[in-house]
Protein backbone atom coordinates (compact mmCIF):
# COMPACT_ATOMS: atom_id res chain seq x y z
CA UNK A 1 0.00 0.00 0.00
CA UNK A 2 2.90 2.39 0.93
CA UNK A 3 4.55 1.50 -2.60
CA UNK A 4 1.57 2.46 -4.47
CA UNK A 5 0.67 5.62 -2.55
CA UNK A 6 -2.47 4.75 -1.16
CA UNK A 7 -4.26 6.79 1.50
CA UNK A 8 -6.07 5.35 4.42
CA UNK A 9 -9.04 6.99 5.68
CA UNK A 10 -9.76 4.29 8.47
CA UNK A 11 -7.91 2.01 10.59
CA UNK A 12 -7.71 -0.21 13.50
CA UNK A 13 -6.76 -3.56 15.12
CA UNK A 14 -7.56 -6.06 17.63
CA UNK A 15 -5.60 -9.06 19.35
CA UNK A 16 -7.43 -11.84 20.65
CA UNK A 17 -5.90 -15.05 21.77
CA UNK A 18 -2.44 -14.14 19.78
CA UNK A 19 -4.81 -13.26 16.91
CA UNK A 20 -4.50 -10.36 14.92
CA UNK A 21 -7.66 -8.72 13.38
CA UNK A 22 -6.35 -5.76 11.36
CA UNK A 23 -9.42 -3.47 9.57
CA UNK A 24 -8.06 -1.07 7.03
CA UNK A 25 -10.28 1.49 5.02
CA UNK A 26 -8.24 2.95 1.74
CA UNK A 27 -8.61 5.10 -0.74
CA UNK A 28 -7.64 3.45 -4.47
CA UNK A 29 -6.36 4.79 -7.21
CA UNK A 30 -9.12 5.50 -10.03
CA UNK A 31 -10.61 2.57 -11.42
CA UNK A 32 -8.10 1.74 -14.03
CA UNK A 33 -4.91 1.48 -11.91
CA UNK A 34 -6.91 -0.52 -8.90
CA UNK A 35 -6.79 -3.58 -10.42
CA UNK A 36 -3.33 -4.07 -10.40
CA UNK A 37 -2.63 -2.94 -6.63
CA UNK A 38 -5.64 -5.25 -5.10
CA UNK A 39 -3.99 -8.23 -7.10
CA UNK A 40 -0.03 -7.55 -5.74
CA UNK A 41 -1.99 -6.88 -1.92
CA UNK A 42 -4.31 -10.36 -2.15
CA UNK A 43 -1.17 -11.89 -3.89
CA UNK A 44 1.00 -10.57 -0.80
CA UNK A 45 -1.70 -11.62 1.95
CA UNK A 46 -1.41 -15.04 0.41
CA UNK A 47 2.47 -15.56 0.59
CA UNK A 48 2.36 -14.46 3.93
CA UNK A 49 -1.02 -16.39 4.83
CA UNK A 50 -3.11 -14.35 6.04
CA UNK A 51 -6.40 -14.21 5.94
CA UNK A 52 -8.07 -11.66 3.77
CA UNK A 53 -11.81 -9.95 3.01
CA UNK A 54 -12.21 -7.51 0.62
CA UNK A 55 -15.17 -5.31 0.26
CA UNK A 56 -15.95 -2.29 -1.89
CA UNK A 57 -16.88 0.73 -0.73
CA UNK A 58 -19.17 3.51 -2.87
CA UNK A 59 -18.54 6.86 -2.26
CA UNK A 60 -22.57 7.37 -1.39
CA UNK A 61 -21.58 4.39 1.63
CA UNK A 62 -18.32 5.77 2.53
CA UNK A 63 -20.37 9.72 2.69
CA UNK A 64 -23.14 8.12 5.06
CA UNK A 65 -20.78 6.95 7.29
CA UNK A 66 -18.95 10.38 7.32
CA UNK A 67 -22.36 11.87 8.25
CA UNK A 68 -22.60 9.44 11.52
CA UNK A 69 -20.17 10.60 12.92
CA UNK A 70 -21.04 13.04 15.97
CA UNK A 71 -23.78 11.08 17.29
CA UNK A 72 -24.13 10.50 21.44
CA UNK A 73 -22.08 8.13 22.34
CA UNK A 74 -22.31 6.33 25.69
CA UNK A 75 -20.27 3.33 27.86
CA UNK A 76 -21.81 0.38 28.95
CA UNK A 77 -19.74 -1.63 31.57
CA UNK A 78 -20.36 -5.08 32.72
CA UNK A 79 -19.29 -6.39 35.63
CA UNK A 80 -19.92 -10.25 36.69
CA UNK A 81 -18.35 -13.14 38.13
CA UNK A 82 -17.53 -14.35 34.55
CA UNK A 83 -19.00 -13.09 31.21
CA UNK A 84 -21.51 -15.34 29.54
CA UNK A 85 -22.66 -15.39 25.95
CA UNK A 86 -26.31 -15.13 27.65
CA UNK A 87 -25.19 -11.66 29.10
CA UNK A 88 -23.39 -10.10 25.99
CA UNK A 89 -26.89 -10.97 23.94
CA UNK A 90 -28.77 -9.29 26.21
CA UNK A 91 -26.59 -6.04 26.95
CA UNK A 92 -26.31 -5.94 22.85
CA UNK A 93 -30.37 -6.92 22.56
CA UNK A 94 -31.01 -3.51 25.06
CA UNK A 95 -28.57 -1.82 22.82
CA UNK A 96 -30.16 -2.16 19.87
CA UNK A 97 -33.90 -1.67 20.74
CA UNK A 98 -32.76 1.55 21.62
CA UNK A 99 -31.02 2.37 18.15
CA UNK A 100 -27.54 2.21 19.50
CA UNK A 101 -24.97 0.95 17.66
CA UNK A 102 -22.02 -1.03 19.40
CA UNK A 103 -18.60 0.77 18.23
CA UNK A 104 -16.11 -1.38 20.27
CA UNK A 105 -16.11 -4.17 23.03
CA UNK A 106 -13.36 -4.44 25.75
CA UNK A 107 -12.07 -6.28 28.09
CA UNK A 108 -11.10 -4.80 31.21
CA UNK A 109 -10.52 -7.47 33.69
CA UNK A 110 -7.45 -10.05 33.88
CA UNK A 111 -6.77 -13.15 32.19
CA UNK A 112 -9.17 -15.88 33.67
CA UNK A 113 -7.11 -19.05 34.38
CA UNK A 114 -8.93 -22.18 34.00
CA UNK A 115 -8.92 -23.20 37.57
CA UNK A 116 -9.78 -19.99 39.50
CA UNK A 117 -12.57 -20.13 42.02
CA UNK A 118 -15.49 -18.83 40.66
CA UNK A 119 -16.63 -17.52 44.27
CA UNK A 120 -13.71 -15.05 43.70
CA UNK A 121 -14.08 -14.45 39.75
CA UNK A 122 -14.31 -10.39 38.73
CA UNK A 123 -15.06 -10.50 34.51
CA UNK A 124 -15.69 -7.06 33.13
CA UNK A 125 -16.07 -5.82 30.26
CA UNK A 126 -16.84 -2.55 28.74
CA UNK A 127 -19.02 -1.90 25.26
CA UNK A 128 -18.60 1.32 23.63
CA UNK A 129 -21.99 2.94 21.77
CA UNK A 130 -23.25 5.49 19.56
CA UNK A 131 -26.49 6.58 18.85
CA UNK A 132 -29.11 8.65 19.86
CA UNK A 133 -31.83 7.48 22.76
CA UNK A 134 -35.86 8.26 22.35
CA UNK A 135 -35.48 7.44 25.90
CA UNK A 136 -32.28 7.71 28.09
CA UNK A 137 -34.60 7.18 31.18
CA UNK A 138 -36.04 3.77 29.71
CA UNK A 139 -32.45 2.70 28.80
CA UNK A 140 -31.12 3.00 32.47
CA UNK A 141 -34.92 1.63 33.46
CA UNK A 142 -33.64 -1.72 31.14
CA UNK A 143 -30.56 -1.84 32.33
CA UNK A 144 -31.25 -2.32 35.76
CA UNK A 145 -33.73 -4.59 35.57
CA UNK A 146 -30.98 -6.53 33.04
CA UNK A 147 -28.67 -6.11 36.29
CA UNK A 148 -31.11 -7.38 38.54
CA UNK A 149 -32.31 -10.66 36.63
CA UNK A 150 -28.86 -11.82 35.95
CA UNK A 151 -27.38 -10.74 39.38
CA UNK A 152 -24.63 -8.48 37.65
CA UNK A 153 -23.83 -5.27 37.78
CA UNK A 154 -24.18 -3.00 34.87
CA UNK A 155 -23.04 0.39 34.25
CA UNK A 156 -24.45 3.02 31.93
CA UNK A 157 -22.70 6.61 31.34
CA UNK A 158 -22.38 9.36 28.80
CA UNK A 159 -19.10 9.17 27.28
CA UNK A 160 -17.61 12.47 27.04
CA UNK A 161 -14.32 14.52 27.97
CA UNK A 162 -15.94 14.86 31.54
CA UNK A 163 -16.78 11.17 32.20
CA UNK A 164 -12.43 11.14 32.14
CA UNK A 165 -11.82 14.11 34.46
CA UNK A 166 -13.92 13.22 37.60
CA UNK A 167 -12.20 13.81 40.74
CA UNK A 168 -15.02 13.41 43.31
CA UNK A 169 -16.38 10.04 43.71
CA UNK A 170 -19.85 10.02 46.02
CA UNK A 171 -21.69 6.76 47.72
CA UNK A 172 -24.61 6.14 48.78
CA UNK A 173 -24.02 3.79 52.13
CA UNK A 174 -26.70 1.36 52.67
CA UNK A 175 -27.32 -1.51 50.73
CA UNK A 176 -24.13 0.29 48.65
CA UNK A 177 -21.73 1.13 50.36
CA UNK A 178 -22.51 -1.94 53.13
CA UNK A 179 -24.30 -4.89 52.43
CA UNK A 180 -26.92 -3.97 55.23
CA UNK A 181 -29.62 -1.50 55.95
CA UNK A 182 -28.65 0.46 59.16
CA UNK A 183 -32.33 0.60 60.59
CA UNK A 184 -33.14 -2.42 59.50
CA UNK A 185 -30.07 -3.67 62.12
CA UNK A 186 -30.70 -1.60 64.75
CA UNK A 187 -34.62 -2.67 64.64
CA UNK A 188 -33.37 -6.41 65.03
CA UNK A 189 -31.96 -5.31 68.18
CA UNK A 190 -35.02 -3.85 69.34
CA UNK A 191 -36.91 -6.59 68.45
CA UNK A 192 -38.80 -5.32 65.75
CA UNK A 193 -36.90 -6.35 62.96
CA UNK A 194 -39.56 -7.75 60.80
CA UNK A 195 -41.96 -4.65 60.84
CA UNK A 196 -39.37 -2.43 60.33
CA UNK A 197 -37.88 -4.40 57.23
CA UNK A 198 -41.54 -4.64 56.11
CA UNK A 199 -41.61 -0.95 56.06
CA UNK A 200 -38.06 -0.42 53.74
CA UNK A 201 -39.56 -3.19 51.31
CA UNK A 202 -42.35 -0.60 50.86
CA UNK A 203 -39.84 2.31 51.08
CA UNK A 204 -37.71 0.81 47.93
CA UNK A 205 -40.51 -0.26 46.57
CA UNK A 206 -41.73 3.85 45.92
CA UNK A 207 -45.29 2.50 48.10
CA UNK A 208 -43.66 5.10 50.70
CA UNK A 209 -41.39 8.28 50.79
CA UNK A 210 -38.35 8.07 52.17
CA UNK A 211 -39.46 10.63 54.90
CA UNK A 212 -42.61 9.08 56.03
CA UNK A 213 -41.23 6.11 56.06
CA UNK A 214 -38.26 7.25 57.94
CA UNK A 215 -40.73 8.18 60.57
CA UNK A 216 -42.54 4.94 60.82
CA UNK A 217 -39.49 2.73 61.34
CA UNK A 218 -38.10 5.35 63.87
CA UNK A 219 -41.28 5.74 65.64
CA UNK A 220 -40.94 1.68 66.47
CA UNK A 221 -37.10 2.24 67.66
CA UNK A 222 -38.64 4.73 70.35
CA UNK A 223 -36.22 3.61 73.93
CA UNK A 224 -33.66 1.63 72.24
CA UNK A 225 -30.21 1.93 74.32
CA UNK A 226 -27.73 4.01 72.25
CA UNK A 227 -25.07 1.46 73.64
CA UNK A 228 -26.73 -0.71 70.37
CA UNK A 229 -25.18 2.15 67.66
CA UNK A 230 -21.72 0.51 68.50
CA UNK A 231 -22.95 -2.94 68.80
CA UNK A 232 -24.39 -2.38 65.24
CA UNK A 233 -21.58 -0.30 64.21
CA UNK A 234 -18.78 -3.32 64.49
CA UNK A 235 -20.96 -5.98 62.68
CA UNK A 236 -21.29 -3.62 59.43
CA UNK A 237 -19.97 -5.60 56.59
CA UNK A 238 -18.14 -3.91 53.76
CA UNK A 239 -19.74 -4.49 50.09
CA UNK A 240 -17.48 -6.85 48.19
CA UNK A 241 -14.82 -4.67 46.29
CA UNK A 242 -15.77 -1.37 48.40
CA UNK A 243 -12.30 -1.29 50.32
CA UNK A 244 -10.65 -2.10 46.97
CA UNK A 245 -12.85 0.61 44.92
CA UNK A 246 -11.89 2.97 47.33
CA UNK A 247 -8.41 2.38 48.06
CA UNK A 248 -7.50 2.11 44.47
CA UNK A 249 -9.64 5.92 43.91
CA UNK A 250 -7.64 7.17 46.87
CA UNK A 251 -4.11 6.07 45.18
CA UNK A 252 -5.16 7.87 41.95
CA UNK A 253 -6.29 10.92 43.91
CA UNK A 254 -9.56 11.13 43.89
CA UNK A 255 -12.10 12.18 46.79
CA UNK A 256 -14.67 10.12 48.44
CA UNK A 257 -17.55 10.78 50.04
CA UNK A 258 -20.48 9.31 51.55
CA UNK A 259 -24.31 11.27 50.89
CA UNK A 260 -26.52 9.44 53.22
CA UNK A 261 -30.64 9.80 54.31
CA UNK A 262 -29.34 7.80 57.02
CA UNK A 263 -27.82 7.68 60.71
CA UNK A 264 -24.71 10.04 60.77
CA UNK A 265 -23.14 8.13 63.61
CA UNK A 266 -22.50 4.87 60.88
CA UNK A 267 -21.67 7.41 57.62
CA UNK A 268 -18.99 8.59 60.24
CA UNK A 269 -18.11 5.53 61.61
CA UNK A 270 -17.64 4.00 58.06
CA UNK A 271 -15.89 7.23 57.02
CA UNK A 272 -12.92 6.49 59.92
Amino acid sequence: MSEHGLEILDIGQSVIHDTLTWGILVRLPDEDASDPVLKELLFHFHKMELQVRYQPVTATQYEDWVQAQGKDRYIVTLLSRCVTAEQVARVSGITAAHGLNIDRITRLSGRVPLDQNSADARACVEFSVRGTPEDLQQVRADFLQLSSDMEVDIGFQEDTIYRRTRRLVVFDMDSTLIEAEVIDELAIEAGVGEEVAAITEAAMRGELDFAGSFRKRLALLKGLDEAVLETVAARLKLTEGAERLIGSLKQLGYKTAIVSGGFTYFAEYLQQ
